[in-house]
């Protein structure tokens, strides 16, 4: 990265000290390697987890109208009256006299005449007759009428437009969307969830409307009292008072009380939040007999908390849809193999790829999309992104897109090219300017870069032409192209300036680079850099005392250590090992006591160990060791590592296995696992891999397996059951330990094996379990599905056959000769194929009834 230009002695420390410049190689600054790889298709960070807000139950709540309220209708004045006065004038009068007198017959008669004309009483007269209606209980007659009355301006239009809504709350559980005060507010309860006051001063249901508003702040109103002691209840719990709205919901989930299933939802809800995930999945149970919507709503909550509790949903409902929410949760905190298992379990290809690509794992998700029957054209494109990773052949997939997605078949054929290093083959098919950018930047064309991402302003292509500017030696083009919005712009940043020799400006950029990002050591060893040039001698030796401290094992770190001897001794550091060894020894004679003396002993002791002096190296790890050094346990796992007694080898290691950070302890029980696996210590071996990752404890599994510790092997392999891990390795495993323990839930794993043939055994052993257990209904279904989804399994004829045995065993004759009818005739031996001929002979001709 940088050198020392001129070491001195002490004899010549009173030189400027502007003569001392740390410089760099500036190609490999900005890349860390000699070319731009091709950019990585990211598959989604996070999927939605559905269903993942709980259910708002207010609406279901609220309670259409006990009475429905109006205005009485008028008495029509005789004054003016006459023989002249038009026909419908006088029929809305004689109505209306029949109306009020009771008479509803002739009302209707003579009210029902004008709907006949062309009027402007055909409004009123149709209130007044769906009035009549609504007074004989003919409410959907009745709503029909208010519903035309509504449409035009009259003296009872606000009347017959409430009541119209009203009906139709009653009638229909909903209410049109309409500009009215009150059923305003009951059209977005319902529709929009939404929960405004209403204004009750001009409304006709005024009794209604005020224990609307009631329902709304949460008041208990007497008229309406189970419909807003739970809307009270359900506003405690959004308001997380929860005790006080468990208690409210308790009562009503007795089974005698109004909206039992309601109560039942929230009660599972405060369980939840109570952490209480046991009392949750019972009031999800008892849901499930009174409402399935809500117990599954309930189960998705308690589904969505924890991987284990969603296979535990699963298991509870059978219900697939929580094996993909399982591999969800998993993908969505960051655990692609465990989400990989459960989609995989669930059939969810394309999230089983995404996983897969998500661990970098190309070779996996090239050979899902590659098994996968009809593929669109993303799966098309992740086969090809895969291919490219996974450095596998690309001819077949590209063969497959060349007609049907031709943009993709040139793209990646350049791709193809450009793996190679043929890049100049490669930019001939590409369309994209960056792509071809990239091209060029690797032929060291920059000027080409610059001119084809002219006016393209997108991160990577801003990025790209700071970095051609700088290798131009244009530091000022480059901040053109740059702002501060990601790590590695804030380092290129920091470089232009360090060019132009403003070092305090380039600090300000450095400093601004987070120190957990992929240029974070870089952009703190440039700060030492610029500091040292800046003659802040001191500031510099702190700041690469922190890179080694921060960053132990990134290859700066035995640049910083240079850096810091170097600045102590004014010598050049030497390039090969035996200088940089007696300048290491020199500083650490001066400075014994030194804050950084014990991680200049460790490296000094590598790099003895390097060179074949162990004795000298052993020397100075016992001492960190002894010394109580924060580097004690690493010096511990150096010194195991040029142990040559196994022995002792294996108590050094077991020593950081027990004492040493979570990292030391990892990096021991690795070594331990290997050293037991060279001494052939099984059982050993196999306890420190029970403690590891999945992968680990499967490895585990196989052990106890092959040692017959069948008790230990059951135990891992049901735990591993339970989390939805799956491989062909594991699934091989699994039949060996079932045969040797019966375990009833590990053969349940196997029935549903990725290996057909496992998987097949597995079914057909179940069948029989079944039979012998007096279930041989159960026991069919195991055997039809072999028929369906396991055929050219080793034991499909035989699944078959036994199949045809259970069928007669139930007198099932037809139906066993229909079965034996599925029979692989490609596959059977001798002796199967003198079976079927003798029952084809016996059985009745099958016939589709």
């Amino acid at each position: 990265m940088f050198r020392l230009i001129t070491l001195f002695s002490l004899s010549l420390l009173l030189i400027a000290f502007s003569q001392i410049k740390k410089e760099f190689d500036l190609q490999v600054e900005i890349t860390a390697k000699e070319v731009e790889e091709k950019p990585k298709l990211s598959p989604p960070q996070s999927f939605p987890l559905k269903g993942s807000e709980p259910m708002d139950l207010s609406p279901r709540l609220l309670e259409p109208p006990k009475a429905m309220e109006f205005i009485p209708v008028a008495k029509v004045e005789e004054e003016g009256l006459s023989c002249g006065k038009p026909k419908d004038a006088i029929a809305y009068k004689v109505g209306v006299d029949y109306y009020l007198k009771g008479d509803f017959l002739r009302a209707e008669e003579e009210l029902g005449s004008i709907l006949t004309m062309p009027s402007p009483y055909k409004p009123m007269a149709e209130y007044v007759l769906g009035l009549m209606r609504l007074e004989k209980g003919q409410k959907s007659e009745a709503i029909k009428f208010f519903e035309d009355s509504c449409k035009f301006p009259h003296v009872y239009r606000d009347a017959a437009c409430e009541l119209y809504y009203a009906l139709n709350f009653e009638l229909n559980d909903s209410v049109p969307k309409n500009e009215n005060p009150l059923w305003s507010v009951i059209y977005e309860i319902k529709d929009k969830k939404n929960y405004r006051e209403p204004n009750c001063q001009n409304v006709v249901f005024k009794n209604y409307c005020n224990y609307v508003l009631d329902f709304v702040k949460g008041n208990v109103k007497e008229e309406y009292k189970d419909s807003t002691t739970l809307r009270m209840a359900i506003v405690l719990f959004q308001a997380g008072k929860l005790d006080e709205a468990e208690r409210l919901f308790l009562e009503y989930s007795k089974p005698t009380k109004p909206y039992r299933d309601v109560a039942l939802y929230y009660l599972g809800l405060i369980a939840l939040q109570k952490k209480d995930t046991n009392k949750a999945y019972q009031y999800a149970s008892l849901l499930e007999t009174i409402n399935r919507e809500y117990a599954n709503s309930l189960y998705s909550q308690i589904a969505q908390r924890d991987v284990l509790l969603a296979r535990i949903t699963y298991n509870i409902t059978n219900d697939p849809s929580f094996l993909e929410l399982a591999g969800i949760v998993a993908y969505n905190r960051g655990d692609y193999q465990l989400a990989l298992s459960n989609f995989l379990e669930a059939k969810n290809i394309k999230y089983a790829v995404y996983s897969a690509i998500r661990m970098g794992d190309y070779k996996t998700a090239y050979s899902l999309l590659e098994d996968k029957r009809e593929k669109d054209r993303e799966d098309y494109l992740l086969l090809l992104e895969s291919a490219y990773w996974a450095n596998l052949p690309m001819e077949e997939p590209l063969k497959a897109v060349k007609e049907r997605y031709p943009e993709l078949y040139k793209e990646y054929l350049g791709w193809s090219f450009f793996r190679k290093g043929d890049w100049l083959s490669a930019l001939n098919y590409f369309e994209d300017p960056y792509y071809k950018a990239l091209c060029y930047y690797n032929l060291k064309k920059y000027e080409d870069v610059l001119k084809v991402l002219q006016g393209i302003d997108h991160p990577k292509a801003r990025i790209l032409k700071a970095k051609t500017a700088l290798l131009l030696g244009k530091p000022s083009l480059a901040r053109s192209f740059l702002t501060e919005s990601s790590p590695e712009e804030l380092y290129l940043l920091g470089l232009s300036y360090f060019m132009e020799g403003e070092y305090e400006r380039s600090i300000e950029f450095f400093k601004k680079v987070p120190k957990d990002s992929p240029f974070g050591v870089r952009a703190l060893m440039k700060t030492g850099d610029a500091l040292y040039n800046l003659g802040k001698v001191d500031a510099a030796k702190q700041v690469y005392w922190e890179v080694l401290k921060s960053f132990p094992e990134d290859p700066l770190t035995s640049q910083a250590t240079l850096a810091l001897l170097g600045m102590e001794e004014r010598e050049l550091p030497p390039s090969d090992r035996d200088k940089l060894i007696k300048l290491i020894k020199s500083y650490l004679q001066k400075e014994p006591n030194s804050p950084y003396a014990p991680e200049l002993k460790y490296q000094l002791a590598d790099l003895l160990i390097k060179k074949g002096e162990k004795k000298e190296a052993e020397k100075l790890l016992i001492e960190l060791f002894e010394g109580n050094s924060p580097l004690k346990y690493k010096a511990l796992l150096k010194l195991a590592s040029i142990e040559e007694n196994k022995r002792n080898k294996a108590v050094l290691l077991y020593k950081v296995y027990k004492e040493g950070n979570s990292e030391e302890s990892a990096l021991a029980r690795k070594e331990l696992v290997k050293l037991y696996e060279e001494v052939g210590d099984q059982q050993s071996m196999a306890e420190l891999l029970e403690g590891g990752d999945l992968s680990d404890k499967e490895r585990a599994m196989q052990i106890y397996a092959n040692i017959k510790r069948w008790d230990k092997a059951r135990a891992i392999a049901n735990q591993l059951i339970s989390l939805g891990y799956r491989s062909s390795s594991f699934d091989n495993t699994l039949w060996k330990i079932y045969e040797n323990t019966k375990d009833r839930n590990i053969l349940t794993a196997l029935t549903k094996s990725q290996d057909i043939n496992l998987s097949a055994k597995a079914k057909l052993e179940m069948a029989k379990l079944l039979k012998a257990e007096g279930k041989p209904k159960e026991a069919l279904e195991y055997l039809v599905d072999i028929s369906l989804n396991n055929k050219g399994a080793q034991v499909y004829n035989s699944a078959i056959l036994e199949g045809v045995r259970t069928f007669l065993e139930l007198h099932l004759r037809r139906d066993a000769s229909c079965f034996l009818k599925r029979v692989d005739t490609n596959s059977l031996s001798q002796e199967e194929r003198v079976k079927i001929e003798r029952l084809k002979k016996e059985l009745p001709k099958c016939e589709v009834r």
